[in-house]
């Protein structure tokens, strides 16, 4: 569940699908290991490719699903960024989190822009409330703090996880860091705002950045076409029928002993059974390797 609220398994289909289908899918992986037959197939590793396919359900994740499950299972957003395109408007109306500094900014009274992701509820001695907030923008993260005195005039909307609020206050430091004490916070409409003041990714490219996106690609040299076909040319191992399952285990042996990362490793597939398997691995192909499989397998 953590790997596919991540983005670590979007190869495999939506992230909501495969959240959904996760207790059908533990299901179907417990009863197709059950039924597999031991035999050469299961040596590689590889897939059969007579194996019924797994459909997974159909649901499809919004943006602010797929940014609230990173934020919750990575402690960052990383697709995406809820106030992306914002930059110059925060910097209209107030300063960027992350361009604060102690010798500029300590003591001034600032405004900044950004989403609650952590929001802390205090009870002080004289049993009064107020709070600690964490905000971020795109450029950082940081503390607000907010004591009885501004506690009772905010909004109590401010105090929830991903409220997108402004806030007005004196910046403070403290053992080397940046916060800010507030005077004053209000709650903002993002999507509002996004759709008046968002600039999109092009507009906020410079003219350097145009330019390169414009320039054409260098022409590849003879050599190196020569070597990307030669990538794509896997080694093909054939076995015959009538191999024992000796025999295999062998060549899985001479094929581990190549397994290699190197820029010269090819791809590898197996025939076996008139089906054909893709080996999870790459190897490098040694000048002794054909004749050697040849002998394995006579």
């Amino acid at each position: 569940e953590a790997l596919a609220f991540s983005g670590a398994l979007d190869a495999f289909g939506d992230r909501k699908a495969i959240v959904e289908s996760l207790e059908d899918l533990a299901h179907f992986a417990k009863e197709h290991h059950e039924k597999a037959e031991a035999g050469q197939m299961g040596l590689f590793g590889g897939s059969d490719e007579t194996a019924v396919e797994f459909t997974l359900k159909s649901a499809v994740a919004t943006k602010d699903d797929i940014l609230k499950w990173e934020r919750e299972s990575l402690g960052m957003f990383v697709s995406d960024h809820p106030l992306k395109g914002l930059g110059n408007y925060f910097e209209k109306f107030g300063k960027l989190i992350g361009k604060l500094t102690e010798e500029e900014d300590d003591g001034k009274v600032l405004t900044l822009h950004g989403l609650v992701i952590a929001a802390r509820k205090i009870t002080t001695k004289a049993g009064k409330n107020m709070a600690i907030l964490t905000i971020e923008d795109t450029s950082g993260k940081i503390e607000v703090a907010i004591f009885p005195m501004s506690y009772d005039k905010i909004p109590k909307s401010a105090l929830e996880v991903d409220a997108f609020i402004r806030v007005k206050g004196k910046v403070n430091e403290r053992d080397g860091v940046l916060n800010i004490i507030a005077d004053t916070i209000k709650v903002g409409d993002l999507k509002q705002v996004q759709e008046t003041h968002a600039m999109t990714e092009e507009d906020s490219l410079g003219n350097d950045e145009l330019r390169i996106t414009n320039d054409k690609l260098p022409n590849k040299t003879e050599s190196e076409k020569r070597k990307t076909e030669n990538e794509k040319m896997p080694f093909v191992v054939n076995i015959p029928d009538g191999t024992t399952k000796q025999q295999v285990e062998i060549l899985k042996q001479i094929l581990f002993a190549n397994k290699s990362g190197s820029v010269d490793s090819v791809n590898v597939k197996v025939i076996i059974e008139g089906r054909t398997l893709d080996l999870p691995f790459k190897i490098c192909v040694q000048k002794n390797l054909s004749s050697k499989i040849q002998e394995t397998l006579k």
